[in-house]
């Protein structure tokens, strides 16, 4: 009792102080819950955001902004930065401070044309973290937030789960339709002609698949489906103009806690074998790739320079390993630095973004002729998508692979491949159709 008079009595001088402007945050412990279960209970509309590393026992619901920022262009990560700098100004928090959503579009995008750059301030976040759960509920400071704050956490506290009937998985083989028809090969070979006259050394191409049926599909048994069988990977949803992103990716783009830098170089890959000594025989024949560690390499090259770029302190890349997955291996370096005092999460993240595993190497070379060749628009796939600590102290970004953007009846599967001198299109078009099982074994 005398607790909860005291949390009573420090929101209450939170909203006395900010005279109706600004937000206030309330941070507390409470029972264990899974964030997934109480997003697809409340089931709020659009932005939402989840995420959640299965094998880590971390998970982060969120949802309902009561601030929010969209933007396009080149600055988009300085611009973003800015107006959470001004956000953090105006905000009171009793408790930890809450964490921002955050999407960036793989295109900058334009006045004209492009996606929006979003961050928001959830209204609510759940974090479970090794069976201890975290809300944070967050208010404009208008009169009487104190009162409502304190009403919102006893129904977290007192969380009831809502169970629902499923949507039930369509027999029958899967009917995809490429965009675009069958380009991709001629791609390939074009891109490996471009590398040979010099005009970049990698670019990575990807592919749209369209599914089209009667009934709906299901974001949340998706989703669902995705953490039970990617337990290595990062499951996540978030949601855009065009429908809700689901995925579940292998690779971060920057993590920052207790000031302390880490980010991965995530490429090359095979497929996983049908016996262990199949397996083992895959893995060593990866690690020896030449074309694979070239590839590899460059993408390691290419972060450790950029990181350097923004003043990142003692970058060191470990040796590669083999991460491996339900149905592929991939060649990852982890790569771990010091982030210096006088810069910020985003100013970093804006920098690596995107690294030669997703756009190409030089990036101002490869990325412009990346449109020329795709006949989709990436929208979220291959952006940036993850969570930043509103006081900028810590903040985790993935890189959005492995993943279907879901719209009522119709669902888009992305996977994509890096092209460099020797690639083979024949090879390149099965690697892709590898990494599109990940979304499309998982739909419902």
């Amino acid at each position: 009792m005398a607790e909860a008079l005291e949390i009573r009595d420090q929101l209450e001088q939170a909203e006395a102080e900010r005279e109706g402007r600004g937000w206030i945050s309330y941070s507390f412990a409470s029972a264990e819950l899974d964030p997934l279960a109480v997003l697809e209970t409340l089931a709020p509309p659009a932005p939402r955001g989840y995420f959640e590393n299965p094998s880590r026992s971390r998970a982060h619901a969120a949802a309902e902004p009561v601030a929010i920022w969209r933007g396009r262009g080149e600055r988009r990560f300085i611009e973003a930065d800015r107006w959470m700098r001004d956000l953090n100004a105006q905000l009171s928090c009793v408790g930890p401070a809450p964490r921002l959503i955050a999407t960036f579009p793989f295109y900058p995008g334009s006045a004209e044309a492009g996606q929006d750059t979003v961050l928001f301030l959830p209204s609510w976040q759940v974090v479970t973290e090794e069976g201890r759960t975290r809300v944070t509920l967050a208010e404009s400071a208008a009169p009487g937030c104190a009162e409502r704050l304190v009403r919102r956490a006893e129904i977290f506290r007192r969380f009831v789960y809502r169970t629902r009937s499923a949507a039930v998985r369509q027999p029958g083989a899967t009917v995809l339709n490429e965009v675009g028809g069958s380009w991709f090969p001629d791609a390939v070979k074009r891109a490996t002609e471009l590398i040979r006259e010099g005009s970049f050394e990698k670019v990575v191409l990807t592919r749209a698949f369209d599914w089209r049926r009667n009934t709906p599909f299901d974001v949340y048994a998706t989703l669902h489906r995705l953490r039970r069988a990617n337990a290595p990977c990062h499951a996540f949803l978030v949601d855009e103009a065009e429908g809700s992103m689901v995925g579940a990716t292998p690779e971060t783009l920057l993590s920052l806690f207790d000031g302390e830098v880490r980010t991965e170089s995530v490429a090359g890959t095979t497929r996983r074998g049908e016996s262990a000594a199949e397996d083992a025989s895959l893995a060593e024949a990866l690690l020896t790739s030449d074309k694979d560690r070239r590839e590899h390499d460059a993408v390691t090259q290419s972060i450790l320079r950029r990181l350097g770029m923004v003043g990142v302190l003692a970058a060191t890349r470990r040796d590669a390993e083999l991460l491996r997955l339900g149905n592929v291996m991939h060649l990852r370096t982890p790569i771990v630095g010091r982030m210096p005092a006088d810069r910020r999460f985003l100013e970093v993240a804006g920098e690596l973004h995107p690294t030669p595993a997703v756009g190409g190497k030089p990036r101002a070379l490869a990325l412009p002729f990346i449109p020329g060749f795709e006949p989709h628009d990436r929208g979220l796939y291959t952006g940036a998508v993850g969570w930043i600590a509103a006081d900028g102290k810590s903040g985790k970004l993935f890189v959005a692979l492995r993943c279907a953007r879901l719209r009522g009846e119709e669902a888009r599967a992305f996977a994509g491949a890096g092209i460099v001198a020797g690639s083979d299109p024949a090879a390149e078009s099965a690697e892709t159709e590898m990494k599109l099982r990940t979304a499309l074994d998982a739909l419902t």
